[in-house]
């Protein structure tokens, strides 16, 4: 299945300042891969730590939970094959009106917020990532809002430093920010395929309907197409 935006047609189409933000991201995003992998074998054994895996557990088991700017994400297995190993979902804390929510020292973590699901990046068993993802309400549960709120919160998406976490927590930030033009669309075939149900609330809880959309990836490849944008706009 291809990707409705081109990745490479929308880069080589950014400003100058949009493209350099995606690039810095995207070299950030791959030094913070390359230091997690040297210290732990591989992202994913950042989170699993070397723990038996079981399928649907979390890892790690109480999440990474960015307090300060209320993101939240966690990784597990369920597929079987080195195409993919597993998800690693991401969440950001926000009310039923799509207000963001950031937590405070004494707070409670879930007062009138509940952690809402932006969507999931497929890893294989090198923990390398091959492709995004939506599910539909149920898997997760939260709130449900529309693609563009829930755009609003991707492109503002920080997982900073969590102790013993800090560069997949820098991985991921560089990641998402790379991807942000996929990730958008992605989002937007979601809702137009929950519009064609006459009953959303009803869709949302069909178990019969479990992935919304779904967009493969090459990492590598993409960051390569980064770095050729740049040596041709001489960045």
């Amino acid at each position: 299945m291809k990707a409705f935006v081109s990745f490479q047609r929308h880069w080589s189409g950014a400003s100058d300042t949009q493209f350099v933000n995606a690039l810095n991201s995207a070299r950030d995003s791959v030094s913070a891969f390359a230091e997690v992998t040297s210290a732990s074998g591989s992202l994913l054994q950042s989170w699993i730590g070397g723990r038996e895996v079981v399928e649907f557990d979390h890892y790690p088991p109480d999440d990474v939970v960015d307090l300060r700017h209320g993101s939240q994400f966690y990784y597990h297995a369920h597929r079987d094959g080195d195409r993919e190993h597993g998800h690693l979902h991401l969440f950001c804390h926000a009310t039923a009106s799509g207000r963001r929510r950031y937590f405070r020292p004494g707070q409670s973590r879930w007062t009138r917020t509940a952690p809402t699901h932006l969507f999931a990046i497929s890893l294989d068993a090198r923990g390398l990532p091959v492709g995004l993802l939506t599910v539909n309400r149920w898997v997760t549960d939260g709130h449900w809002l529309d693609a563009p709120t829930m755009m609003s919160f991707v492109n503002r998406f920080v997982a900073e430093a969590v102790d013993g976490h800090e560069q997949s927590c820098r991985w991921l930030t560089g990641f998402v920010r790379m991807y942000l033009p996929l990730i958008e669309d992605l989002l937007v075939r979601r809702d137009r395929r929950l519009a064609r149900r006459s009953d959303l609330e009803k869709a949302l809880n069909d178990h019969q309907i479990e992935v919304l959309s779904l967009t493969p990836i090459d990492w590598a490849a993409d960051l390569d197409t980064l770095e050729a944008e740049a040596f041709v706009r001489g960045l």
